[in-house]
């Protein structure tokens, strides 16, 4: 889901997706300690999905910072 980030939503925004990023960590560590069949792919999967998460919250904080140096 592409959320147009905004002044009003963008701290929201990066709460969302820190909580997600946490999840995700969680289900990796929970991937290394279970193991299974598919253990490799879900935690490359999950890690991926967390750097991607990552990136999404380094933007989002950025456009905060230039919208809040603005307004003052």
């Amino acid at each position: 889901m592409d959320t147009k980030i905004t002044k009003g939503n963008v701290k929201s925004a990066i709460k969302d997706d820190k909580a997600h990023m946490d999840y995700l960590k969680r289900d990796v560590l929970d991937d290394q300690k279970k193991g299974g069949k598919y253990k490799n792919i879900n935690q490359t999967a999950d890690e991926k999905h967390i750097s991607k998460l990552a990136g999404d919250v380094r933007h989002d904080e950025t456009f905060l910072s230039k919208h809040m140096k603005h307004n003052k």
